[in-house]
């Protein structure tokens, strides 16, 4: 079961797809989180979110099971 904070972490992610590290980091920091990459790296233990090098910058996607859950 995801929390609120989680949700809040994947329906960021979601609404790009794809986000650099960075921009992620920033966008948490306007939405009032303290550390939302720890939140970002225990979604991606839960399988919801994966993290990926795109052209040689770090990113977050959002996987299938991660937008199954947004849904749900």
């Amino acid at each position: 079961m995801l929390r609120e904070k989680d949700k809040q972490v994947l329906e960021i992610i979601n609404r790009q797809l794809l986000i650099r590290k960075e921009e992620l980091k920033r966008q948490l920091r306007t939405e009032g989180f303290d550390d939302g990459i720890s939140i970002a790296n225990r979604l991606m233990e839960m399988g919801y979110v994966k993290f990926v090098e795109a052209v040689g910058t770090p990113c977050y996607t959002i996987t299938q099971s991660g937008m199954k859950v947004l849904k749900d």
